[in-house]
């Protein structure tokens, strides 16, 4: 059976799970955009911390919380190494399809805990698995993916669920407000125009 969905290759990694944590990650993300001041000497470095912070405090707290069983946490540091039932994961900001080095890297506590959960000649084993976060030039999150790479190479990209997981829809940073009903416009012809040829005396 050809493996398409994350589900395929892991059960524990549901779409309810990966929708749940992309969630966390995006409002971070916006929390951060939302109070970004250049007044004060926020730059893309700056918010680029912030953003990542917030969504790694996101998690942190919902394991201590023990919101979710099935999240629990490997590494606590900065890197943030957190498992969604028995997979190790971690977060990245960049094109799902073109991970860096950075990204690819794999802490021993990854590389143990996925040996162990698939046979040899499974697809899904030695494969490390990934949130990446696409955004736009201002920062804003435009996507969530869901990627498993070999190395360099993504072989599961899935997109988590757009309207699922992200709730900004307004300005950059700030949730849309509701709509609200308007009449129509009220067409009327000018009175006030006047003739050029009256103008010119022509």
């Amino acid at each position: 059976m050809t493996k398409q969905f994350p589900w395929d290759y892991h059960a524990d990694l549901t779409e309810e799970r990966l929708v749940t944590v992309a969630e966390m990650i995006e409002a971070g993300r916006h929390t951060a955009l939302d109070r970004f001041d250049e007044e004060v000497g926020d730059n893309g470095w700056t918010l680029g911390c912030c953003a990542f912070q917030y969504g790694r405090a996101r998690i942190l707290r919902a394991i201590d919380g023990n919101e979710y069983p099935w999240l629990t946490a490997i590494d606590r540091t900065l890197q943030l190494i957190f498992k969604i039932g028995d997979l190790p994961v971690r977060i990245y900001k960049g094109e799902a399809d073109d991970p860096t080095d950075r990204t690819t890297r794999r802490a021993f506590g990854e590389v143990a805990q996925i040996e162990m959960l698939f046979p040899e000649h499974d697809v899904a084993r030695g494969l490390v698995y990934r949130f990446a976060i696409e955004t736009d030039f201002d920062g804003s999150v435009l996507a969530v993916k869901f990627v498993g790479l070999r190395g360099d190479t993504p072989v599961l990209i899935w997109d988590v669920p757009f309207n699922a997981a992200l709730t900004t829809t307004g300005t950059i940073g700030l949730e849309a407000t509701a709509s609200v009903e308007l009449a129509p416009p009220a067409v009327l012809v000018r009175t006030d125009r006047t003739d050029k040829k009256s103008d010119t005396g022509a």
